[in-house]
């Protein structure tokens, strides 16, 4: 593969939808349009340093955090996140600059920020906007007399920010659908292709290029899985249990055809030559189906669908005797003292930019489930941050404060910044550092000793943020794994259940809801097996985390069988007994915290056969039941 297809290959799948581009396009309109406002308004009411400062960084943070489905719903989240930031800034301007209630207030502001996670999407993004307020507050340290100013720019900036997001730039959910799907069959085309010619070995590098596009298919089948909204009733619940279907149906024939292949590049046993044309022939059926099925839905997707089932209120506060055990409650405390100790390393550097150390300690947890995550965030940052500070130097020097040559460079470094996270989270660390060293440079204080101490200050950051995830309280990524697949067995469970108690009456939305809980537990179970997919990417480990996820996307592909089979009817006396016995099962497994990753040969073989018979099974509900029963059967063998 020539440097130029990969690197089209790499743009196309990283963001089919577009979504990074139009995020990065979205925040560059929304600071400029906020810096206009704030300029037009200062010719009426004198706006202080801090005021432009925070109207503008409140600026990118409500661009990228608030993602509502609804506008009316951003908006109330700004509103939210607006107060959060000015109470964070106002407990540190009445603190008169004293650096001990400093220091306690900001966390304080750090804590709950962090707990707020617990409430849902909306308040991790106020609780993230009122840390950034809370971090600047603390270094700005604006005084009591500049908090009507603060307070008019965050108003501006959310305004603005809301004008661009809901009417300048709007989501046209549909239309980022299409796209996304037309880069999946893009990429399923173009691995069918390398799968087919690419000579029968891994040491030939056109292998290693097919290994790269099916890690991009995935992430894309996964990223077509987000954009389809789930929360619908009626005809639309059908059409979008088909597409899931057929998303499955593709991701299982993609998996079968790259073993197919690797069999026989690896001389196994079990190679079969002519097995690789099967399994492509069926890989290019599903693409088939899964376009038909797409075809199928309405032209635009009503407001306010989301991919995510409605979920419950949670508590407000942990069960009487169990904080400790409360993840949320965990995930607070390590935040809080990766912070205090990034603090306390800002301060013995003899820095006063320690709010680089807080800041870095804050981030890496963000969008984390377990110490592995973190630890992979925390390395990520450093190196992003090394690499960002080292070109950063090399621009500032050569353009020397050159404001039309420098200004053009930061609109594009914050663009990469915003364009990047999807795609690599170091890439946006680099972008975020070139962008800081041409600001350096534009108002007069670059040095490059300033940006080796912000590199010195990032990586004691990130190094409490992984001391803290992994020493103190540690929620393990295997725990986390495991976790996730039991809730997604009794997820099954329930839809098994709402099966089997069908009566003709509002089982449409019963069953729609049952999926979407189902799809998404799903999901949580593919982000969570993630850190071991990257700590874990060779032999008998990486072979452990591989197939419980195979396990899970056929049990998935068999409860979507399910669904679509009895929407419209109700099970037979003989069905709702296999039903209720797979439900018992399906409990009793997940009951007892089998995390389902062992395997031997024959289940795999088993396993394999199912995997090739997806798309000539001709009785839905018993080849749905065979799948779970065997699956079953070799977790509760230990297999």
């Amino acid at each position: 593969m020539d440097p130029l297809t990969r690197l089209r290959l790499y743009v196309v799948s990283a963001d089919p939808g577009l979504v990074g581009l139009r995020t990065g396009v979205r925040v560059m309109v929304a600071v400029a349009a906020v810096c206009l406002a704030l300029l037009v308004l200062g010719r009426w009411v004198p706006m202080t340093a801090p005021a432009y400062v925070l109207g503008m960084i409140s600026a990118i943070e409500g661009a990228a955090l608030i993602n509502d489905p609804t506008v009316a719903a951003r908006a109330v989240t700004r509103v939210y996140a607006a107060l959060g930031g000015f109470i964070a800034i106002a407990g540190i301007s009445v603190t008169e600059s004293a650096l001990i209630w400093i220091d306690a207030w900001l966390l304080t502001v750090i804590f709950l920020a962090a707990y707020a996670r617990r409430f849902g999407p909306r308040w991790q993004a106020v609780g993230m906007f009122t840390f950034m307020c809370g971090v600047l507050g603390a270094f700005l340290k604006a005084p009591e007399r500049d908090l009507l100013e603060i307070a008019l720019a965050l108003m501006l900036s959310g305004l603005v920010a809301h004008l661009v997001r809901g009417h300048v730039m709007p989501e046209r959910p549909s239309r980022d659908f299409r796209r996304v799907v037309n880069g999946t069959m893009s990429l399923s085309k173009q691995l069918r292709r390398m799968i087919g010619g690419v000579a029968a070995t891994q040491k030939d590098k056109r292998w290693n290029d097919a290994l790269l596009i099916a890690s991009r298919l995935r992430n894309d089948i996964r990223m077509c899985q987000d954009y389809l909204p789930l929360t619908v009733e009626g005809p639309g619940a059908e059409r979008n249990s088909a597409i899931t279907r057929r998303l499955l149906d593709l991701q299982l024939t993609t998996e079968a055809a790259l073993d197919a292949f690797s069999a026989t590049a690896l001389s196994r046993r079990q190679a079969d030559p002519s097995r690789i044309e099967r399994e492509l022939i069926a890989m290019k059926d599903a693409e088939a189906r899964f376009q038909a099925a797409v075809a199928e839905l309405p032209v635009s997707f009503p407001e306010g669908l989301t991919s995510a089932p409605p979920a419950s209120s949670p508590k407000p506060f942990p069960a009487r005797g169990e904080w400790l055990k409360d993840q949320q409650f965990r995930f607070a405390l390590q935040i809080t003292l990766a912070c205090a100790l990034a603090m306390l390393g800002g301060y013995l550097i003899g820095s006063d930019r320690w709010y680089w150390a807080v800041m870095s300690a804050f981030l890496i947890f963000m969008n984390t489930q377990s110490a592995g995550a973190v630890t992979l965030r925390g390395i990520s940052r450093t190196t992003g941050s090394l690499a960002g500070i080292a070109l950063g130097i090399g621009l500032a020097t050569l353009v020397r404060g050159n404001l039309y040559l420098t200004v053009p460079l930061i609109a594009i470094s914050i663009f990469g910044a915003f364009y990047l996270p999807r795609i690599s989270y170091a890439g946006m660390n680099v972008c975020i550092n070139v962008a800081i060293s041409l600001v350096y440079g534009l108002i007069g204080i670059f040095t490059p000793e300033l940006l080796v101490l912000r590199l010195e200050e990032t990586a004691i950051g990130a190094a409490a943020g992984i001391f803290a995830a992994r020493a103190v309280l540690p929620v393990r990524t295997t725990r986390i794994a495991e976790q996730a697949m039991n809730h997604f067995l009794l997820s099954l469970r329930d839809l098994v259940h709402v099966i089997i108690k069908l009566d003709g009456e509002h089982q449409d939305k019963s069953l729609t809801n049952a999926a979407s809980a189902a799809d998404k537990a799903l999901a949580d179970v593919v982000k969570a097996y993630d850190p071991l997919l990257r700590f874990r990417t060779m032999g008998i480990a990486g072979a452990r985390t591989r197939n419980p996820l195979r396990r899970v996307y056929l049990l998935a592909y068999a409860a979507h069988l399910l669904e679509h089979s009895f929407r419209k009817t109700k099970p037979t006396d003989a069905e709702a007994e296999a039903l209720r016995a797979i439900r018992e099962r399906l409990g009793v497994v997940a009951g007892e915290g089998v995390a389902a990753d062992r395997s031997t040969p024959a289940a795999d073989d088993r396993l394999k056969e199912h995997e090739t018979e997806l798309a000539v099974a001709d009785e839905p509900v018993r080849y749905a039941l065979e799948i779970m029963e065997e699956i079953l059967q070799q977790v509760e063998s230990g297999e």
